[in-house]
């Protein structure tokens, strides 16, 4: 049975959906050069930041307003979370943000949707209801009038930026997949297989120029490039294959960096070298018997984890190709 994952996120403690929505935005790399968690007091509105640039809060940043509650997001609450950036923003504690997103995982009021759905009529009733229905409710036991300093920050925010998300919209979100993956277990799927390009890449010249020494070792023949190897008839299937593996893995890598958390991939390239390494360095009669040895122990490997049910014998055996291509178990020494 498939698991609901916006059930299962609307289920987690207030403090926990601020964890959760800071590993999401972990993920959106893209998006952001870094992020930070906010908690409790003195947050001064802001649950969790984006930023876009190293410049963090003095440079463009985006605030993630969590709200886990019992029914959906009020529009009283949603002017006084709004209205704090004002208030600190206003008073010189940090640049009016470029977006402010509610994370309300039980959704928005009717009210609330109306508003972000027409910005210059969410701006214009900021202004027309500060002193009656926010001033009072924004610090305890005491009042914030709209000061021109305020209004003019109300007046300078673009309220086009402003979005919610429940919780179905975090979970349809790509960039949250990585972090389904690390609260739930979401098992991200097989990943593609390599395309093998025509042409040698210089992704893998290192490990195919340590290969075409091996095949020179063992001879017969020399082997200036990796066209003669495809030639050889001792050797171009060998390689054929060797490439073949090198980009399963590469495939590999890049859909698990991009689905689960960054210690997952890490994780799964260690144990494949710890379960290789002890028969690298053995003595073989020559480094292509090396080679075949630890290819056959890598094929044998079973990593822990949703990656290693995922890891197939290619994929494992170009590992040790990547390894070979960084200098960490070199073919050729």
């Amino acid at each position: 049975m498939r698991i609901n994952h916006a059930i299962l996120i609307r289920a987690l403690p207030a403090d926990r959906l601020e964890d959760f929505v800071n590993d999401w935005l972990a993920q959106r790399c893209k998006d952001y050069h870094s992020h930070e968690l906010w908690r409790g007091t003195g947050d001064m509105g802001r649950d969790v930041t984006g930023y876009v640039t190293d410049k963090r809060m003095e440079g463009p940043w985006d605030n993630f307003q969590c709200k886990q509650l019992s029914k959906s997001l009020s529009e009283s609450s949603a002017f006084i979370e709004l209205g704090k950036i004002f208030m600190h923003a206003s008073a010189g504690e940090y640049s009016l943000p470029r977006s402010y997103i509610f994370v309300a995982p039980r959704g928005v009021a009717r009210a609330v949707q109306q508003f972000i759905a027409h910005p210059e009529r969410f701006r214009t009733a900021f202004l027309e209801r500060w002193n009656s229905d926010i001033a009072g409710k924004l610090v305890e036991k005491q009042s914030i009038p709209l000061s021109p300093e305020i209004e003019m920050a109300i007046k300078a925010f673009d309220f086009t930026q402003v979005h919610w998300l429940d919780a179905a919209r975090l979970v349809d979100d790509p960039a949250c997949k990585s972090a389904l993956v690390k609260w739930f277990d979401e098992d991200p799927g097989p990943s593609p297989r390599g395309v093998v390009p025509d042409q040698i890449d210089a992704s893998e010249s290192s490990y195919i120029g340590q290969l075409l020494k091996l095949y020179e070792e063992k001879g017969p023949g020399t082997f200036p490039d990796a066209t003669a190897a495809l030639a050889s008839p001792e050797f171009a299937t060998h390689l054929r294959d060797q490439r073949t593996r090198f980009f399963d893995s590469v495939a590999f890598d890049r859909f698990y960096r991009d689905s689960t958390p960054e210690d997952y991939l890490f994780n799964f390239k260690d144990e494949i070298y710890h379960g290789v390494v002890e028969i690298h360095g053995d003595d073989h009669p020559n480094g292509l018997a090396r080679l075949r040895q630890v290819m056959q122990q890598a094929a044998l490997l079973q990593p822990s984890g949703i990656l290693g049910k995922h890891a197939g014998p290619q994929v494992k055996q170009g590992t040790c190709h990547q390894f070979a291509n960084n200098g960490r178990l070199p073919w050729h020494r």
